[in-house]
């Protein structure tokens, strides 16, 4: 017996996530002591130094099983952003929400939009539980079409994902776009809204996933502790639902799905909001760095609202190589012709722009 036959055919193809290289096999491959990790869209910088104390608190106590119910950070997260308990839940990372609302909602031969290139998440999802892709090219300016997004609705589509800010091109969609998305997706349709770097924006436009949940209406905003909060070695998201969906995730998700280091952590990150406001200073002041050299040598990018920049190339392979060779680790996408760049350190920031000038140095152009 051919022991495939075994494997459900929608998965036959799909490919494990895969994540950026790791500095170590860097170090290995370039022989460089120091090497800048800037694939992942991690925040340079550990956890809040309240949050790191928490956390080392409870490392002797870890032959228990973490608050299954999440009740003291559900409880924390409610009370900061003034939304009901019931509407709330914690999960491994916001991945895990991503993939648990698939899980909810989708059945074989119903339709997922979201836009392209996107978050890899979506795919990976839909095709997991055997719905159709339908993948909507972002617009001129690398951000979301909503309109086309809507157009491509049909009968089947049964969830729609939007990314905003959007990973890997680190655009939004402002507040009067996405009003007037909201008013005419057709109610049979469940809209997620991905806000994983929404603390790292400063425009005014951008709208906060929150003010259109109330509970009532098919939206998921789901959010992370990973970016900003540098918890991103522990996993912990959450999201807000509306009662049935959340009940329904709840039914599915693994018990005891966030651990205790992740739910303290989190719970006291939240104490810690003036380090929240200088990080995102931080993020600010070392992408400003970084467009001016940009410019300076007249490499194409796209102005970003994340922790991290997508530059044009026609040689993405190649310069992705050259960036590895002078120690700066970027994330690839294939034939895609740009490169994402992580925003991090001042140390990061003068290494990533010697390694550009060394590479237009010696290329002519990027």
């Amino acid at each position: 017996m051919d022991r495939s036959e075994l494997i459900r055919p929608e998965l036959g193809g799909m490919k494990p996530y895969t994540p950026g290289l790791r500095a170590s096999e860097v170090r290995e491959r370039t022989g460089r002591d120091e090497v800048s990790k800037l694939s992942s869209n991690e925040y340079p910088l550990g956890p809040t130094p309240r949050a790191v104390e928490a956390m080392a608190a409870v490392l002797p106590h870890l032959n228990r099983y973490p608050d299954g119910s999440v009740r003291a950070l559900k409880q924390r997260l409610a009370a900061h952003w003034g939304v009901e308990e019931r509407f709330l839940a914690v999960t491994n990372g916001s991945n895990e929400l991503l993939r648990l609302v698939a899980q909810a909602v989708l059945r074989p031969g119903d339709e997922v939009v979201y836009a392209w290139p996107s978050f890899v998440v979506y795919p990976l999802v839909t095709r997991l539980f055997g719905a159709t892709q339908v993948a909507v090219p972002l617009d001129a300016d690398a951000r979301h079409d909503l309109p086309a997004m809507l157009a491509a609705v049909t009968e089947r589509t049964r969830l729609i994902f939007l990314c905003n800010p959007n990973n890997p091109t680190g655009t939004i969609f402002t507040r009067t776009e996405l009003e007037v998305f909201l008013a005419a997706v057709p109610p049979h349709v469940l809209v997620v809204l991905d806000e994983a770097y929404f603390e790292f924006v400063d425009d005014g436009s951008y709208p906060d996933g929150l003010h259109y949940f109330d509970g009532q209406r098919p939206l998921v905003v789901a959010r992370t502790f990973s970016k900003i909060y540098s918890l991103a070695g522990v996993r912990v998201g959450y999201g807000f639902l509306p009662e049935p969906l959340l009940a329904a995730v709840d039914a599915i998700r693994e018990p005891f799905n966030v651990n205790t280091v992740a739910q303290v952590g989190a719970f006291y990150s939240l104490d810690d909001q003036p380090e929240v406001v200088r990080r995102k200073h931080v993020n600010r002041e070392q992408k400003t760095y970084l467009y001016s050299c940009f410019d300076r040598l007249g490499i194409a990018y796209v102005p970003s609202h994340t922790n991290f920049v997508w530059l044009h190339t026609e040689r993405p392979a190649e310069v992705f190589e050259e960036l590895l060779r002078e120690g700066v680790i970027a994330r690839s996408f294939g034939d895609t012709p740009a490169l994402r760049l992580g925003v991090g350190t001042d140390k990061d920031t003068r290494r990533t722009v010697a390694a550009l000038d060394s590479i237009v140095g010696r290329r002519g152009s990027f």
